[in-house]
């Protein structure tokens, strides 16, 4: 849902459009690049170690009489680490960004379940093309990144004895016990 943001909330990459001039254009073209800043706030955002390059470009349409169509495509490189072994993780990002938006949407009630395609979403007097890019890219970068050689098998085992009263807490008691039961 990449429209205006709540009052005080920080967006990392913004590139507002006022929405009912996009109506009255009913065509706006759009390329837009990340700044250095922006994408040190986005690999913040993310939890990556970098991103090193964003860029969204596309095209805004009118839809229907008072509606828009976003359709774009999202590139760049994010850094993130390894889940296993924390090495850097180079992921590419060249992605198809399609948005529909509607005033007859009620932002209150929407179906977040919904598997439609173009799904609709709500139009606001904004629409921002940065906060769509930055859906877009979280969405398509990897939840558990791997480095190269990492397996989905691979996990640690305990490498502690498998003698099974060293690891109950009372073992250690329970020798002292049986001890002074043999002084006795």
């Amino acid at each position: 849902m990449a429209n205006a943001p709540h009052r005080g909330t920080r967006i990392e990459f913004p590139r507002p459009l006022a929405t009912q001039r996009l109506i009255r254009d009913g065509q706006h073209s759009f390329d837009e690049t990340a700044t250095e800043e922006e994408r040190a706030a986005l690999a913040d955002l993310f939890g990556a170690i970098s991103v090193d390059e964003l860029s969204f470009s596309g095209m805004i349409e009118r839809e229907g009489h008072d509606g828009l169509r976003l359709n774009g495509r999202l590139r760049g490189t994010v850094v993130q680490s390894c889940v296993v072994t924390l090495a850097p993780v180079k992921t590419r990002l060249d992605e198809k960004v399609e948005r529909v938006y509607s005033p007859d949407i009620d932002p209150e009630n929407i179906d977040l379940d919904s598997d439609e395609e173009d799904a609709l979403e709500p139009l606001t007097r904004t629409l921002d093309v940065g906060l769509v890019a930055t859906e877009a890219a979280a969405l398509a970068l990897p939840a558990y990144p791997k480095a190269k050689g990492v397996g989905t098998g691979d996990h640690i085992t305990n490498t502690a004895d498998d003698d099974p009263e060293k690891e109950k807490p009372f073992a250690a008691l329970a020798a002292l016990k049986e001890k002074l039961s043999d002084k006795s």
